[in-house]
């Protein structure tokens, strides 16, 4: 069975557009997939656009255990909607959905808090799984990867890869052959922005999640 947490560098990096096209490509592989948001902030209605989107690619409804309304960090949306995130609540929900393949995607960036006294890193940790590091291929990325890089391996996590997000818009030249000449020993691999289904297979398969 293959488990997946996945992270991002910052938000808006596409962490749920890779997901989802993850999600597809896994499902197209002849597996159930279960792919899940936790947390989300910025929902108007419902699990939110995330959670569809995952949802859509894996082939099931949105999943998703809390959709806070304000579009903040989880823990200031939860403080003004008076909610507390649990961790250990999170963990039994991600762990009710059976599935051949389970995908979780966290909230912004890997020390982005869910509460004041614990983080996505937490979540991940707890989980175990192989983290995915999403970036957006743009000026700064090199910085901002390295030290997500840095921090999940400070957190003792196994590392999956990292994924490029989006095409060079002339600030970024160099920088997936940058990113894989200071990033040796982890896969680095680019991804369009709006990738098609075989974009996502090939990225499937590059990051050996099917065969």
């Amino acid at each position: 069975m293959s488990r997946l947490f996945v992270t991002g560098t910052d938000t808006g990096v596409g962490k749920t557009t890779v997901s989802a096209a993850l999600a597809g490509a896994l499902r197209r592989s002849g597996r159930t997939v279960a792919a899940l948001k936790p947390v989300a902030s910025g929902v108007d209605a419902g699990a939110g656009e995330d959670a569809e989107l995952l949802a859509a690619g894996a082939g099931h409804e949105p999943r998703c255990a809390v959709a806070l309304r304000a579009p903040l960090s989880p823990h200031r949306a939860a403080a003004m909607e008076g909610v507390r995130l649990d961790l250990g609540v999170l963990l039994d929900w991600i762990g009710a959905w059976q599935a051949e393949a389970v995908l979780v995607e966290g909230a912004g960036g890997w020390e982005v808090p869910y509460a004041p006294d614990w983080r996505v890193a937490d979540l991940a940790a707890a989980l175990g799984w192989p983290v995915l590091v999403v970036a957006r291929n743009r000026l700064g990325v090199l910085n901002h990867t390295l030290l997500t890089v840095a921090a999940v391996r400070a957190r003792g996590a196994p590392l999956l890869g990292v994924v490029l997000n989006g095409a060079d818009d002339g600030s970024a030249v160099g920088n997936l052959e940058d990113l894989r000449a200071l990033l040796p020993d982890l896969t680095v691999e680019p991804f369009p922005w709006d990738g098609t289904p075989a974009d996502a297979d090939t990225l499937a398969r590059r990051l050996g999640l099917v065969g």
